[in-house]
């Protein structure tokens, strides 16, 4: 989309996901607000990667969580209305595929041997490099479970509630155009987080009851972290976008498989660091649950899936294995900043 600016046009200066909510139907938008929002668009790609600009960077990931989040929107929102518009489409392109080249440019920094082909040898070196990676034993975890204080652990329920609350509607995403066992599996995944037909065992459900414990856990305390990290939203959004986008129903696979590798040790983990706090282990089926049923979930998705794809096609490996180290990445730069702003202020 080409768009010419005229003497009379005013830059506007507010945040782009302000802009697109004040319009009711984007596409419908006189030529002046058209301009201005791609012209904050481009500025967001532009600088919300440089240090120097943190409020850009939460910004452009708030506006990006927005923009996916019009693929789930109620009928009739402002979300389901501008769900199709051209001016939506052509600004999530934009943003999500500067996220993306930011995230696999990184990757490119990483010093990892060459992909094996071969599917056999791929599992067991995503295996090895995620023993070796700190995401797979993040420091935070252990500080939850030892020395957090109740601030700290509802704090860090909050931030989970960006990443990982609607995992049903990834694992739903994830399987569309699959075939034998790979649609098998991810079925099976799915029919885990729906709960087997059990509605008060849907994994959403879980997940909101567990985080309403804890939130309510010896009443309201004080400097809780509630709005959503922008490495939350990071989390979110490289999840939701691979999800979203065809050319990375491989990568989204393996970002499946080193999420559920790392869930089982992670949950066990926050179980105790609740519990420490004195908080009822009764309470916290969420976590209880995905102890052992996602250490079922990755080994079926490295047998069932990662194997098959990988035999499918002989791109799909590195695809594979970038998706997988995308997960480590951005998993890791979300834990590191919320420890950091824990510690600064314990």
């Amino acid at each position: 989309m080409r768009l010419e600016r005229t003497s009379a046009m005013a830059e506007d200066h507010r945040p782009l996901y302000t802009q697109l909510h004040a319009i009711a139907e984007l596409d419908a938008t006189d030529a002046a607000s058209t301009w201005n929002i791609f012209a904050r668009a481009h500025t967001l790609c532009d600088l919300a990667f440089s240090r120097q600009h943190e409020d850009l960077r939460a910004e452009f990931h708030m506006t990006l969580s927005d923009l996916f989040a019009m693929h789930s929107a109620a009928p009739h929102t402002w979300g389901a209305r501008n769900q199709q518009s051209r001016v939506a489409f052509e600004v999530r392109k934009l943003l999500w595929e500067r996220f993306f080249g930011h995230e696999l440019a990184h990757l490119s920094e990483l010093d990892v041997a060459p992909v094996p082909e071969h599917p056999d040898a791929l599992v067991n070196y995503l295996k090895e490099i995620n023993e070796d990676h700190i995401a797979s034993h993040h420091p935070i975890f252990s500080y939850l479970c030892d020395e957090a204080s109740l601030t700290d652990v509802k704090s860090f329920f909050y931030q989970e509630g960006s990443v990982d609350a609607r995992f049903d509607d990834l694992i739903a995403l994830a399987q569309i155009g699959m075939d034998g066992s790979v649609k098998e599996e991810y079925a099976e995944n799915f029919a885990d987080e729906m709960g087997h037909g059990q509605s008060d065992r849907v994994h959403t459900t879980l997940f909101n009851r567990t985080s309403r414990y804890v939130a309510q856990f010896q009443g309201k305390t004080d400097n809780i972290l509630e709005q959503p990290s922008t490495e939350a939203l990071a989390c979110s959004n490289i999840q939701l976008g691979m999800a979203h986008d065809r050319r990375h129903a491989w990568r989204l696979a393996g970002y499946l498989a080193a999420f559920e590798l790392n869930a089982p040790k992670r949950c066990d983990q926050l179980v105790r660091a609740c519990v420490r706090q004195g908080m009822d282990r009764a309470q916290l089926d969420y976590l209880t649950e995905h102890i052992d049923a996602d250490i079922g979930h990755a080994e079926g998705l490295f047998d069932d899936i990662i194997k098959p794809l990988a035999a499918s096609d002989r791109l799909a490996p590195l695809e594979i294995a970038q998706g997988f180290l995308l997960r480590l990445q951005t998993s890791t730069e979300y834990c590191d900043t919320l420890l950091r702003g824990f510690l600064a202020h314990s």
